[in-house]
């Protein structure tokens, strides 16, 4: 298997204690380093943010560079002065993965939902005690695949779902059809913002919707050809809608088929950059695609994981970050990194500005 599955709960003492893990590809040595990095970035937060939260956080320092998928919860213990202690469920996979686990958090979100409910219900922490058996079962069948791109999930109490990856999709008629700020496209899939469609014609809006699940080939994304109900647009990453719905989103970039214009979204000098070359050198487009989304996913990776080091060894990681990539790419894993990471949206908005470069000038 390349997944294990971490419970760990972190103590009022500071202790960070892998409870139970699966020993897939992990070391008992490795679990409690994985549990006591986890713990690193808690400080940063309040206690209402400990409670059903979820980050993406890179665990390079492994024999087998991992990434993983983190959940945050709390659960009674054993201590009448302190009633409660901050859990964690943690979703391991190969760092080679590291695409698939991040198109795959609404999935992991959803099922972490229930097993951290089912702990709470039957498992109170003490020091010594035993995990049940049936929660070690959960645990160890909890296993995302590409399968759960078509599954029914519920989420704000709709269920949607979600369209295959076909063959309808085309790069060229994209850009035939979108002359305009295509970048802010590209941008808000990078950052992991919903792109909309709308139109008349729902054979158009449907063809658009799977010409711009190609800008992210090594990725499946969760996508809905055509609703005409009203969705939380966190459902999806790109959404088919029916024309009156689209008052219902003032604030998110829709793609308007009838008028071949972009509304709304921000604009991505990265993205410029990406699409220049895709039609430059068609042929090559799902290799240039395939490389400039995992070049953003390594810094993100790299900006996440400086905020688990000492304070005084972060500004040689962050001068490293800055030598070694360029402006326009760090500045949209900047966004990504604050978007998937609650544990460190704070640092991130704080001492990052809208350019990552002002971020070095305050060293």
């Amino acid at each position: 298997m390349n997944r294990d599955v971490l419970f760990c709960v972190f103590t009022t003492q500071k202790q960070a204690l892998p409870i139970f893990y699966t020993k897939h590809n992990l070391s008992d040595s490795e679990a409690s380093q994985v549990a006591l990095k986890s713990t690193m970035p808690l400080s940063m937060m309040t206690s209402s943010e400990l409670d059903n939260t979820e980050a993406i956080l890179p665990f390079p320092g492994l024999a087998k560079k991992r990434i993983g998928f983190i959940y945050l919860f709390q659960i009674n213990q054993q201590d009448p002065a302190n009633p409660h202690c901050v859990a964690a469920l943690i979703y391991l996979v190969s760092h080679e993965q590291q695409a698939f686990l991040y198109s795959k958090v609404p999935f992991l979100k959803h099922t972490a939902d229930d097993i951290s409910l089912k702990i709470k219900q039957q498992y109170t922490f003490e020091k010594g005690s035993t995990f049940p058996k049936e929660l070690q079962q959960t645990l160890d069948a909890w296993e995302v695949t590409d399968t759960d791109t078509t599954t029914q999930v519920q989420i704000i109490e709709k269920r949607v779902t979600y369209s295959e990856r076909t063959e309808g999709g085309n790069l060229d008629f994209l850009f035939s059809q979108i002359k305009k700020n295509e970048d802010k496209i590209l941008g808000a899939i990078y950052r992991g913002n919903p792109v909309l469609v709308t139109g008349e014609s729902q054979v158009m809006i449907d063809l658009i919707v799977h010409s711009v699940d190609l800008l992210l080939p090594q990725v499946i994304l969760r996508k809905i050809s055509y609703t005409e109900d009203v969705l939380d647009p966190k459902q999806a990453d790109i959404i088919g809608l029916a024309k009156n719905l689209v008052k219902r989103y003032p604030q998110e970039l829709l793609i308007d088929s009838n008028k071949k214009q972009v509304k709304n979204g921000q604009t991505c000098n990265y993205s410029k950059e990406i699409l220049k070359q895709v039609k430059k050198e068609p042929n090559r487009a799902e290799n240039i695609l395939t490389l400039a989304y995992t070049q953003i996913l390594e810094v993100a990776n790299l900006l996440i994981d400086v905020f688990t080091y000492p304070e005084e060894e972060r500004e040689k990681m962050i001068v490293d970050v800055r030598d070694k990539h360029d402006e326009a790419l760090i500045e949209v894993a900047v966004d990504l990194s604050a978007k998937r990471n609650p544990l460190i949206r704070e640092l991130l908005f704080q001492q990052v500005s809208s350019r990552f470069m002002d971020w070095i000038d305050g060293f």
